[in-house]
């Protein structure tokens, strides 16, 4: 695919001294490129250490640094919403910076990098086939604009899309307006691509079905069999992996294909939310967004009203013919045509500027009504496959408009599409000046109303403004600076003071992220899940230490009961309450006169507690254990138990669970397992207590000479654990 310029544009050649002033000259001016990339870079690489670092980023950057020292093949990526797996292309790509260092934050970078590559591309693009004016317009739009800016700051399979998907559209323009031959094996390679990256982006091709009609003359079958072959070969391990599974995907997605589908206007919402000022409604009285909602509101409904003006005069200029010819067509001719619906068909794939419109309406409007219609619940991430169009069409109208104010016949700046032959006087010089100066003001008005709202969220962003848990869905959110400052100084602090471990409570938002990056702790650790359970060292272990999340109430109220506590460090996180460093050591046990039988190999019942939480208004019963066996660390493995809790009482009985995974087992580690109590208490001196185990570990099976990689687990049937005369449960008084 060729990036260079019309003919009118090239730079010359000459070695002389007046070729080389030339040179600089028309270097000189392209400074739009240089505002472009600073504007664009400064969005996304500003404070980007406070990256969002959540579940999804840890699978993926994890399954490509897991590729790459472990040697496996991923075949997937992570699950869908759907409950597919998807492709792996996107592990693939991740492989490069995690090649590179196992810090996260590179793939955080080559994600800005991607989406800076897709602004300059979108600049190239539109300045190519609709002008100079349109291509800065377009450019400037798309890298101050606030909903692709919000997904380029994190790792995500669709944030890598928006390079594909324009180089994708300049593929089928090179076909359908500058009818050159070759476009479409590059074309089926990127639709390629991009389906690795979502599924919804196989609506991709209509528009290249599209283009398959209006380039006559431009199909090649050499081209369709070099993109198969590619093709066969970039989607050689996901085929692999639906052999293996016996294409249950598959199943799933015709499954899902009988569910009802019902026509609302959530594509709409969505496609109009890529062009609001801010990403969400600000909250947050302190944030700088909020300060600024109330001066750049308008901007949403400006937005909306230029793309619907652009869809207007795009449509306009198909159905009426202007004669005109797009960059890089010089050499079509166009030819007369009887009249009629086939006289308008002929005369249009006729001429390749008209064709180039009918195109960019496809790719922008049948998506777009398709998905009008759907069974399943849209997301905002869909509408990626239609980037950066509302901003190409923006810069198109405007250029169009000064292209139009003009009083004379006049070439517009930047190519022939935004020329406009027009009678004198169409417009009275005044009234051409006012015109074309108001649209210059529009234009710097809008991408300046951009850029503000973007700053501002930004910076709010590298606040903390994403961890707001009013706005979110998932239970709250951690910037990577965060985990990687708590995690360094827990690892520091234990080599200070000579303390052999760590013990790190995890949960839902935290669980994955925290075990990849614990995993480059020189320290020994162990991670737990935190809402019902408390690993402490054992009485021969010596202090450790425990870095406790900004959410675990439950282990602070618990380590005033049950273990000395010293607290050693508030270490700050973005946007939410700090982690809490401790350094524990657990509270002395008396010896029993006759110790409680045991669960072989196991656990160690040592007592039952009644106590009072959260200022005695929540009473919990905590089972107390030791652990009697040991279980090394291993990659992506955890060690579940599940203890049962019946009271013995006259009345019916009611079990309760309480579940515990480990990343490690110590023996001689002792065990809090919490149960939250009813109001009224336990109601019974005596509790029987059970207790059940399994492993979790990575499902990475092999398929032939093939060591598959996948984002899914594979966990033991569940073990109900015995005494040594096979009783299932222990008898314990309550104190």
């Amino acid at each position: 695919m060729s990036l260079s310029l019309p003919e009118t544009h090239k730079l010359p050649a000459s070695p002389t001294p007046a070729g080389r002033f030339a040179l600089r000259r028309s270097w000189g001016l392209w400074w739009e490129v240089g505002v472009v990339l600073l504007v664009a870079a400064f969005l996304r690489f500003y404070q980007i250490q406070t990256t969002e670092f959540d579940e999804d980023q840890a699978m993926l950057f994890r399954m490509a640094s897991d590729a790459i020292h472990h040697g496996l093949l991923p075949t997937t990526s992570n699950a869908a919403s759907i409950g597919i797996a998807n492709p792996p292309g996107v592990i693939y790509l991740f492989m490069l910076p995690a090649a590179l260092s196992a810090n996260p934050l590179w793939g955080t970078v080559m994600v800005g990098l991607f989406t800076l590559v897709a602004i300059v591309l979108t600049y190239f693009f539109t300045r190519r086939y609709y002008g100079r004016l349109a291509g800065i317009i377009a450019a400037l739009l798309y890298a101050t604009a606030a909903k692709p800016l919000n997904y380029a700051r994190f790792i995500w399979q669709p944030n890598l899309m928006p390079p594909f998907v324009i180089l994708f559209v300049f593929a089928l323009y090179l076909g359908v307006v500058e009818r050159r031959k070759g476009w479409l094996f590059p074309a089926l390679l990127l639709l390629g691509i991009l389906y690795q990256m979502h599924a919804i982006t196989l609506l991709l091709a209509i528009p290249l079905l599209c283009s398959l009609v209006l380039a006559p003359g431009t199909l090649r079958w050499r081209d369709v069999g070099l993109a198969v072959a590619l093709l066969a070969i970039i989607f050689f391990p996901y085929v692999l992996w639906e052999f293996f599974t016996h294409f249950a995907d598959l199943h799933t997605i015709f499954s899902l294909a009988k569910h009802p589908a019902h026509i609302d206007r959530q594509a709409l919402d969505f496609y109009i939310y890529f062009l609001s000022p801010y990403d969400h409604q600000p909250t947050y009285a302190g944030s700088a967004l909020f300060a600024l909602a109330g001066w750049i509101g308008w901007l949403r409904l400006v937005m909306v009203l230029l793309v619907l003006c652009a869809f207007a005069l795009t449509s306009m200029l198909l159905l009426f013919p202007s004669g005109k010819q797009a960059p890089g067509a010089e050499n079509s001719e166009i030819v007369s045509a009887p009249g009629g619906v086939r006289g308008w068909w002929q005369a249009l794939r006729a001429d390749p500027a008209r064709c180039g419109l009918a195109l960019l309406l496809v790719w922008q409007l049948v998506p777009l009504l398709i998905l009008t219609r759907h069974s399943i619940d849209l997301h905002s991430q869909y509408f990626f496959m239609l980037m950066p169009g509302p901003f190409i069409l923006i810069g198109f109208l405007i250029a169009k408009v000064v292209a139009f104010s003009q009083a004379r016949r006049a070439e517009a700046d930047g190519g022939d599409a935004n020329a406009a032959r027009l009678p004198d006087p169409w417009l009275s010089p005044r009234q051409g000046a006012f015109l074309r100066y108001s649209m210059y003001a529009l234009a710097v008005l809008v991408i300046g109303t951009q850029l503000l709202g973007s700053t501002a969220a930004v910076i709010d962003t590298s606040s903390g403004g994403f961890s707001d848990r009013s706005f979110q869905p998932y239970p709250y959110h951690n910037a990577l600076n965060s985990l990687q400052n708590a995690l360094t100084s827990a690892d520091q602090l234990a080599q200070q003071r000579h303390l052999n471990h760590v013990y790190i409570t995890v949960d839902p938002a935290t669980r994955s992220a925290i075990s990849y990056l614990s995993a480059f702790m020189r320290t020994p650790t162990t991670l737990f899940d935190a809402p019902r359970c408390l690993v402490l060292p054992g009485p021969t272990s010596g202090p450790a230490l425990l870095l406790v999340g900004p959410y675990d109430i439950l282990t602070k109220a618990l380590l005033g009961d049950f273990a000395t506590a010293h607290p050693v460090a508030q270490l700050p996180r973005v946007g939410g309450p700090p982690f809490s460093l401790y350094e524990v050591s657990p509270e002395p046990q008396q010896a029993a006169s006759s110790p409680p039988s045991a669960f072989v190999h196991e656990l160690q019942p040592l007592s039952v507690r009644t106590v009072a939480l959260n200022g005695g208004k929540a009473p919990w019963l905590v089972t107390r254990w030791t652990m009697l066996r040991d279980a090394q660390p291993a990659p992506h493995t955890t060690y579940n138990y599940t203890v049962l809790a019946t009271p013995l009482s006259a009345g019916a009985q009611q079990s309760m669970q309480s579940a515990c995974t480990f990343t490690a087992l110590r023996a001689g580690d002792q065990l809090l397992a919490a149960f939250n109590l009813p109001p009224g208490g336990v109601g019974a001196r005596a509790v029987s207590l059970g207790a059940q185990s399994s492993v979790t570990q990575p499902y990475n099976p092999v398929y032939g000479p093939f060591h598959l990689e996948t984002d899914a687990s594979n966990t033991t049937p569940w073990t109900t654990l015995r005494t040594d005369s096979g009783q299932e449960s222990i008898t314990l008084t309550v104190s």
